[in-house]
């Protein structure tokens, strides 16, 4: 029998619409497993091989990666970032609101810079997602005596050695280039309280670092919410793991305890609305162990 997957449109930069498979519980259960093993390195690389299985995307930059995943996870985990400050203040953020305003003001900031007689460099946004900022990361391709390399294209070894090759001079030029307040466009997404009556702003821009920490936000969780979860539908819900870990959302799985648990409370209150004694305990869920 043939296998149907939903898919849902997904808005990308240049007018662009394509279509996104589910992130199922085995794709946020890495993520978390990435992040609660501070494994920056590993999660980067496994974003980009998310966007590659559940995007039909071709020649996708950086942002539309970004947008990519920031759709996953309003669709299939919750349409909400919520943050909240050592002060216990409590900041909701609409997603769909973080990823109009990127669309809306998204400008691919392609800079061509000739550096020295022979050598020409287009830079702009980083080519991967990455967790920290390098210059070089924001270079999307290279002519050097008329021979031009596109970086999206090539291998992170063949980078290196191109790279390599390269005047020292070259990357103070990169640098100064992409800090000219012309070029250097932050996208102003959200404000969030830090304490009381003081907002603080969270800007979009080129800064690689800046904008990982907040995927990382958008995706944390707890392990030990996961496989309490994993546990209530493998053997309250009787939901076959397999089905869990590869079928489900993790806004399926939120769904289904809702609506167990609403049973169960409906259960015990007319059991005590009929004055029923019995020696078993009332339904529940247990306590994650």
């Amino acid at each position: 029998m043939e296998s149907y997957h939903y898919s849902f449109p997904v808005f990308i930069t240049n007018n662009r619409k394509i279509y996104c498979k589910e992130l199922k519980n085995i794709h946020y259960k890495n993520i978390i497993k990435f992040i609660e093993n501070n494994d920056d390195i590993g999660l980067c690389n496994f974003f980009e091989k998310i966007v590659e299985e559940l995007s039909n995307g071709e020649n996708l930059n950086y942002i539309d990666k970004f947008l990519i995943l920031l759709s996953l996870r309003m669709v299939c985990v919750n349409k909400m970032l919520v943050l909240e400050s050592s002060s216990q203040i409590k900041s909701s953020i609409s997603l769909e609101d973080i990823i109009k305003k990127i669309i809306e003001n998204f400008t691919p900031n392609l800079r061509t810079l000739q550096c020295m007689k022979d050598i020409e460099i287009i830079i702009g946004y980083p080519n991967t997602i990455k967790s920290k900022d390098n210059i070089f990361d924001k270079i999307h391709s290279i002519n050097i005596n008329g021979s031009n390399v596109t970086f999206a294209n090539i291998s992170n070894k063949e980078k290196d050695e191109i790279l390599s090759l390269l005047p020292a001079s070259v990357a103070q030029e990169i640098y100064k280039e992409l800090i000219k307040d012309e070029s250097f466009k932050e996208i102003k997404l959200f404000s969030f309280y830090l304490q009381e009556g003081i907002e603080q702003e969270y800007f979009f821009s080129y800064d690689s670092k800046r904008n990982f920490e907040l995927l990382k936000s958008l995706y944390s969780d707890s392990l030990k919410n996961l496989y309490y979860y994993e546990y209530i539908c493998s053997y309250k819900l009787h939901i076959p793991l397999n089905d869990y870990l590869y079928n489900m959302t993790p806004v399926e799985t939120i769904l289904q305890i809702k609506t167990l648990t609403n049973e169960l409370e409906s259960q015990n209150k007319a059991a005590k609305a009929s004055n029923q004694k019995s020696s078993t305990p009332p339904p529940g869920l247990g306590s994650p162990r």
